[in-house]
């Protein structure tokens, strides 16, 4: 290197420049920072189909399948989205996937695993859809929406988009909205409503059957206030809580007020019905079941606040409840501690009931005591800490039930970027999944029957129950283009109609 030095100092200026500039352009560069994605690739390659089935193998249920990507397609069908309709016009799979940058719908019939009809869509909404008699609706938070021809051909290949937009009035809902065969019923924040919209003869929510709650002089006492958790709804009812404190029942078809008894406090579950008894929580610690006339069915005082849905099935009723307790933290001019009361998970609680039947008047509706020992308060047949699990479906005298555990992994300016692209479309889109589970249980006692019975799900992107007595089956679905239907037989049906 010396040497070198002493030549460089006998050669002219100008050579010497010449050659620090050769040299330096003969250095490699150092990379460049570039974009990242912190979001798993889209799969290029795909699992046999045997690499799956072999992982629900174990379950006590029969196994049906479907591949997106058909005969032809080397490539697989990216999956985004999984859904499963039963209603009175038929039972169905829609699957949205990514294809090439384009999104399409598939409608597969539940039962012989056949295509319906696949079509493109304008965009992923961050609703789950709404089926009606004839169409299917999309709608995102905007109240932006696209309706799609539900029942009538071509088959495949042809747009099957009818009508896209915004309903009449700007709808901006403030929940996420519901249908039935006949209706979408839509929150709206613009006049703190509940909208009726009619789906009978157009998708664009106009005819004489739209409604609108509540008309002056309607909507029981106190002041109407903004609805903020998705409604139920069935084809004669939509049950909705109100800020107010208050669960209404109004007429599906015309918007008439039925009732709306009074909670006594705020409510963190969405109503259900079932059975024709509508459920739903109050922060005072309770759970209601009421009847749509507005009579108290039952009411059981919980181990905590009820939140999250509830799920009601067989005359079981699954309940989660949050846990009351209070946290010292320092006050805003940082000198000194308060005490307010917070909330941390608390159960997931199973219930029973019993309808009895009374000759010549209406049946009584019974909570099973969980623990007769203890008189002044009904108990639970079983309950376990609440992991945010859920109860997937109940079928010979089992609870499958899956136990998912999810983080945030995303900068918020990864999301606002992500979002851009159209990546991101959900709040599930920002989780990243750590551990997926599937446990079958004892339904009357709560304990995994056999050790087998706890299945690795982290392949299966999209797991969905089927809770109709027609249809008892787990629906599941892989990223790159596969979806499952595990199931049972039982007295009516075997996995079908």
């Amino acid at each position: 290197m010396k040497s070198l030095t002493r030549a460089m100092t006998c050669l002219p200026p100008a050579l010497i420049t010449l050659f620090v500039l050769t040299s330096s352009c003969a250095i490699p560069p150092q990379a460049r920072a570039t974009t990242r994605n912190p979001l798993p690739p889209d799969p290029a390659n795909r699992q046999p189909l045997s690499y799956y089935e072999a992982q629900l193998a174990e379950l006590p249920l029969r196994i049906k399948s479907y591949d997106l990507t058909g005969t032809q397609r080397r490539q697989p069908v990216v999956v985004r989205d999984m859904f499963v309709i039963h209603d009175d016009v038929r039972d169905e799979i829609l699957v949205i996937d990514a294809d090439g940058g384009d999104n399409h719908m598939w409608s597969i019939d539940a039962y012989d695993f056949t295509l319906h009809w696949k079509t493109m869509i304008e965009k992923r909404v961050d609703f789950d859809p709404l089926p009606t008699r004839n169409y299917i609706h999309l709608m995102n938070r905007d109240g932006e929406f696209q309706g799609y021809d539900r029942l009538s051909s071509p088959r495949e290949g042809e747009s099957r988009l009818v009508s896209k937009g915004r309903f009449e009035g700007d709808i901006f809902p403030s929940a996420a909205p519901v249908s039935n065969d006949t209706h979408l019923f839509l929150p709206a924040t613009n006049n703190n409503a509940m909208r009726g919209l009619s789906m009978i003869s157009h998708a664009d929510g106009e005819g004489a059957e739209t409604w609108t709650f509540p008309r002056v002089g309607e909507g029981g006492e106190g002041k109407f206030m903004q609805i903020s958790m998705q409604a139920a709804a069935d084809r004669e009812t939509v049950a909705f809580v109100n800020n107010n404190n208050n669960l209404y029942m109004v007429d599906a078809q015309s918007g008439e007020f039925r009732a709306s008894p009074n909670l006594d406090a705020h409510s963190r579950t969405p109503p259900v019905i079932k059975d024709d008894l509508v459920f739903v929580g109050s922060d005072v610690g309770q759970l209601f079941a009421w009847q749509k006339s507005g009579e108290a069915a039952w009411v059981l005082t919980t181990e905590g606040v009820p939140y999250g849905k509830v799920f009601v099935e067989d005359r079981w009723v699954f309940v989660r409840t949050l846990d009351l307790y209070d946290e010292e933290v320092v006050s805003d001019d940082g000198k000194s501690t308060i005490v307010r009361t917070a909330t941390r998970p608390g159960l997931l609680s199973a219930y029973r009931y019993e309808v009895v039947d009374v000759a010549n008047d209406r049946p009584v509706y019974r909570l099973v005591d969980g623990d007769p020992s203890t008189a002044w308060k009904i108990d639970p047949i079983w309950s376990e800490p609440d992991v945010g699990q859920q109860v997937l479906m109940l079928h010979s005298g089992r609870a499958f039930m899956l136990y998912e555990e999810t983080q945030e992994f995303l900068t918020e300016r990864e999301k606002a970027t992500l979002r851009d692209a159209g990546r991101i479309v959900k709040k599930s889109d920002e989780l990243r999944t750590v551990s997926r589970e599937l446990r079958v249980l004892d339904l009357n006692t709560g304990l995994l029957q056999r050790p087998e019975w706890n299945l690795n799900l982290l392949d299966f992107d999209f797991v969905q129950g089927s809770m109709e007595e027609r249809d008892r089956a787990i629906y599941l679905a892989t990223k790159d283009g596969y979806v499952f239907k595990v199931y049972g037989d039982n007295k009516r049906t075997a996995g079908g109609k």
